[in-house]
């Protein structure tokens, strides 16, 4: 992808992140589920691995959250964790595990 190509895919998938309120992850599951697989579908498009990955694991990890009320702060969490991945381009795998490693320790468990 060349440098323009780059900035319109970063520009598009922040606002898209951006549209999604962590705060909906408990008021309406399903309607972040939905925004949240549109984001994937994006990312996959885009070959954007590490957002496609952090996503894979917020699905994860927001159900047991759910339960336990704690929706939204799991929901924050990961979502900053993906800003963060449109601000180092392609990342590898072992970065990718890095990043959720963090979004982890953050949220007070283990890697």
């Amino acid at each position: 992808m060349n440098h323009d190509q780059n900035l319109f895919v970063q520009t598009e998938m922040r606002s898209l992140l951006d549209k999604l309120p962590a705060e909906l992850a408990s008021e309406h599951p399903l309607q972040f589920l939905m925004h949240l697989d549109h984001i994937r579908q994006r990312a996959t498009q885009y070959r954007l691995s590490a957002l496609r990955d952090l996503i894979s694991a917020l699905e994860g990890a927001l159900q047991p959250a759910m339960l336990s009320g704690g929706g939204t702060v799991i929901a924050r969490n990961y979502l900053e964790a993906m800003r963060a991945t449109l601000d180092c381009g392609q990342l590898s795998p072992a970065m990718t595990e890095a990043l959720m490693a963090n979004v982890a320790l953050r949220l007070g468990g283990q890697p």
